[in-house]
Protein backbone atom coordinates (compact mmCIF):
# COMPACT_ATOMS: atom_id res chain seq x y z
CA UNK A 1 0.00 0.00 0.00
CA UNK A 2 1.85 3.02 -1.19
CA UNK A 3 2.42 5.80 1.32
CA UNK A 4 -0.04 8.94 0.59
CA UNK A 5 0.64 12.39 2.61
CA UNK A 6 -1.98 13.61 4.11
CA UNK A 7 -3.99 16.77 2.95
CA UNK A 8 -2.64 19.84 4.71
CA UNK A 9 -5.67 21.20 6.20
CA UNK A 10 -6.83 25.02 4.49
CA UNK A 11 -6.27 27.63 5.93
CA UNK A 12 -9.17 30.74 6.65
CA UNK A 13 -8.31 34.18 5.15
CA UNK A 14 -8.62 35.52 8.71
CA UNK A 15 -6.22 32.69 9.41
CA UNK A 16 -3.59 33.71 6.63
CA UNK A 17 -4.00 37.69 7.60
CA UNK A 18 -2.85 36.71 11.05
CA UNK A 19 0.14 35.07 9.85
CA UNK A 20 1.16 37.50 7.46
CA UNK A 21 0.61 40.16 10.47
CA UNK A 22 2.85 37.84 12.35
CA UNK A 23 5.06 37.41 9.77
CA UNK A 24 5.49 41.33 8.91
CA UNK A 25 6.39 41.52 12.37
CA UNK A 26 9.02 39.01 12.77
CA UNK A 27 10.86 40.21 9.78
CA UNK A 28 13.87 42.36 11.00
CA UNK A 29 12.48 42.58 14.48
CA UNK A 30 16.13 43.05 15.52
CA UNK A 31 16.72 46.10 13.99
CA UNK A 32 12.93 47.52 14.20
CA UNK A 33 13.24 46.91 18.01
CA UNK A 34 16.34 48.59 17.94
CA UNK A 35 14.76 51.88 16.48
CA UNK A 36 11.63 51.75 18.95
CA UNK A 37 13.80 51.34 21.99
CA UNK A 38 15.66 54.67 20.67
CA UNK A 39 12.13 56.25 19.91
CA UNK A 40 10.33 55.46 23.37
CA UNK A 41 12.44 58.00 25.48
CA UNK A 42 12.22 60.34 23.13
CA UNK A 43 7.89 59.83 22.78
CA UNK A 44 7.96 59.75 26.90
CA UNK A 45 9.74 63.30 26.71
CA UNK A 46 7.51 64.64 24.30
CA UNK A 47 4.39 63.11 26.57
CA UNK A 48 6.05 65.24 29.31
CA UNK A 49 6.08 68.29 27.57
CA UNK A 50 2.38 68.09 26.19
CA UNK A 51 1.06 67.77 29.78
CA UNK A 52 3.22 70.43 30.63
CA UNK A 53 1.14 72.57 27.66
CA UNK A 54 -2.29 71.11 28.86
CA UNK A 55 -1.64 72.03 32.44
CA UNK A 56 1.48 74.44 33.40
CA UNK A 57 0.49 74.45 36.95
CA UNK A 58 0.51 70.81 37.93
CA UNK A 59 3.49 69.57 35.67
CA UNK A 60 6.77 71.34 35.72
CA UNK A 61 10.04 70.20 33.99
CA UNK A 62 13.35 71.38 34.89
CA UNK A 63 16.60 71.39 33.55
CA UNK A 64 19.65 69.02 35.61
CA UNK A 65 20.53 71.89 37.82
CA UNK A 66 16.57 72.25 38.67
CA UNK A 67 15.46 75.15 37.17
CA UNK A 68 12.56 75.36 35.45
CA UNK A 69 12.30 75.37 31.76
CA UNK A 70 10.68 78.33 29.29
CA UNK A 71 8.12 77.53 26.89
CA UNK A 72 10.31 78.88 24.18
CA UNK A 73 12.99 76.32 25.35
CA UNK A 74 10.42 73.36 25.38
CA UNK A 75 8.86 75.01 22.19
CA UNK A 76 12.41 74.21 20.98
CA UNK A 77 12.72 70.83 22.61
CA UNK A 78 9.53 69.50 20.57
CA UNK A 79 10.82 70.36 17.19
CA UNK A 80 13.89 68.81 17.62
CA UNK A 81 12.02 65.85 19.40
CA UNK A 82 9.66 65.73 16.42
CA UNK A 83 12.03 66.05 13.94
CA UNK A 84 14.44 62.68 15.53
CA UNK A 85 11.03 60.95 16.13
CA UNK A 86 10.01 61.03 12.15
CA UNK A 87 13.90 59.95 11.31
CA UNK A 88 13.00 56.91 13.86
CA UNK A 89 10.02 56.84 12.25
CA UNK A 90 10.86 56.39 8.75
CA UNK A 91 13.73 54.50 9.07
CA UNK A 92 11.08 51.63 10.98
CA UNK A 93 8.65 52.32 8.14
CA UNK A 94 11.90 51.57 5.63
CA UNK A 95 12.14 48.67 6.90
CA UNK A 96 8.34 47.67 7.12
CA UNK A 97 8.13 48.21 3.61
CA UNK A 98 10.28 46.05 2.08
CA UNK A 99 8.67 43.58 -0.40
CA UNK A 100 7.30 40.69 0.90
CA UNK A 101 10.11 38.61 -1.30
CA UNK A 102 12.85 40.70 0.47
CA UNK A 103 11.87 39.74 3.98
CA UNK A 104 13.04 37.60 6.13
CA UNK A 105 12.96 36.24 9.84
CA UNK A 106 16.65 36.15 10.88
CA UNK A 107 17.60 34.08 13.66
CA UNK A 108 18.55 37.51 15.71
CA UNK A 109 15.11 38.34 14.72
CA UNK A 110 13.32 35.15 16.27
CA UNK A 111 15.92 35.31 19.63
CA UNK A 112 14.63 39.10 19.93
CA UNK A 113 10.74 38.96 19.53
CA UNK A 114 10.93 36.06 22.27
CA UNK A 115 12.89 37.99 24.70
CA UNK A 116 10.14 40.63 24.35
CA UNK A 117 7.24 38.49 24.41
CA UNK A 118 9.47 37.32 27.78
CA UNK A 119 10.31 33.69 26.74
CA UNK A 120 14.58 34.37 26.81
CA UNK A 121 16.04 32.01 24.83
CA UNK A 122 20.02 30.49 24.48
CA UNK A 123 21.76 31.50 21.30
CA UNK A 124 20.16 30.69 18.38
CA UNK A 125 21.32 28.59 15.98
CA UNK A 126 22.97 30.46 12.63
CA UNK A 127 21.39 26.67 11.06
CA UNK A 128 17.73 28.49 11.39
CA UNK A 129 18.67 30.84 8.47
Amino acid sequence: MPHVEPEAPSISQNEQRELKRVFDFMCDFAPKHRLRKELQPRADRKAKIMSFKKNPEAVKIVDEAGHELSEDILDAELLILDKEMNELQHQIDQIDAKPDTEKKVHPRDLQQALAFLGKHTDKVSNKLS
